[in-house]
């Protein structure tokens, strides 16, 4: 049983819901959020979990009524059996069963319909219900996505495939090499990726929430929520094919969908193939509004987080706007 909880008791209340094959999944309701409000389910990255948003949280709070999960292997939830294949453990279904399991928990604890929000890896899990199990989708009566970079794997034929290719390359090599123990607990971690990589634009407190939210302690020592090789198996079964764009064209048409891109010019240039398959995601998907934030990178709710948090709330508001826009 896994203790560990990405969001402490002072900022949510948490519980545990049962996942694929019995996995438990941890699901956080906010505390200080709307209760009246609109009700949201925000699903996180490869690599992170619900408490590095924290900070992101508190800008919605106003306004909205704010759930949120760890997926299975990250944060709080269900840590593979050190003789698990990690490639079915992550598999696309897999997750997709525990994203179904966990809305369907948040929309009875809520007592009201959600929206969905994610951000990369558990946007690309709700899809995958949407498009490969739409019965079971269509049963959470969800009031539409909001949908920050879901990845979406360029297929062989497609101009940007090379570049996906080399990009996935790249970032497994990064997964796999991760440093996955930090004796010095949150802090350690903390002061470890200030400035690094993809946290280069993190204020200071947004890497504290990150760090105390991927830490868990093991013994005298601390060691990531989401070790080297499951973050490695999320790429592989997300990220490292084409599991969902083949199949975009069959969003459910009355889904209100909105996508939400870093710079695309940027990730074009830079080959960094999540972003830049975003126009061609939502063109297949004719009613889904795309909205390109310049200058961020994939970590765009991170560093355009008063931006991002506008765009949420109010979809919020009303998710039908994506649908009723003019063509």
């Amino acid at each position: 049983m896994n203790d560990f909880v990405s969001l402490p008791a002072g900022l949510a209340v948490s519980r545990s819901v049962l996942g694929h094959g019995g996995r438990p999944i941890k699901l956080y309701r906010w505390r200080g959020g709307r209760a009246d409000g609109p009700a949201i389910l925000w699903g996180h990255a490869n690599g992170f979990a619900a408490g590095s948003y924290r900070t992101f949280f508190a800008a919605l709070a106003a306004d909205l009524d704010i759930y949120a999960f760890d997926a299975a292997g990250q944060g709080g939830s269900a840590q593979p059996q050190p003789d698990a294949d990690l490639e079915t453990f992550c598999d696309p279904d897999a997750l997709a069963d525990d994203v179904d399991a966990v809305a369907r928990a948040a929309r009875d604890w809520a007592g009201k319909p959600l929206v969905y929000g994610a951000h990369s890896m558990c946007g690309a899990a709700m899809l995958r219900l949407a498009l490969f199990h739409r019965p079971r989708f269509d049963a959470l009566g969800l009031r539409g996505l909001v949908l920050f970079e879901p990845p979406f794997f360029p297929p062989e034929g497609h101009p940007l495939h090379a570049a996906g290719l080399a990009r996935h390359r790249k970032r497994t090599s990064r997964a796999k090499g991760r440093r996955e123990e930090f004796a010095g607990g949150p802090d350690e971690l903390a002061a470890y990726l200030t400035g690094r990589e993809i946290f280069q634009r993190f204020r200071p407190d947004q890497i504290a929430a990150h760090a105390a939210a991927t830490l868990r302690p093991e013994g005298i020592t601390w060691r990531l929520a989401c070790s080297p090789a499951v973050e490695t198996a999320v790429f592989h079964a997300l990220g490292g094919r084409p599991v969902n764009f083949p199949a975009m064209d069959r969003f459910p048409a009355g889904m209100p969908l909105h996508l939400v891109a870093g710079d695309i010019a940027m990730g074009l240039a830079q080959g960094t193939t999540v972003t830049a398959m975003m126009p061609d995601a939502a063109a297949k998907v004719p009613h889904a509004q795309l909205t390109e934030l310049p200058g961020a990178s994939h970590m765009m709710v991170f560093e355009e987080e008063a931006a991002c948090a506008r765009l949420v709330k109010s979809f919020a508001a009303d998710p039908r706007i994506a649908l009723d826009r003019p063509a």
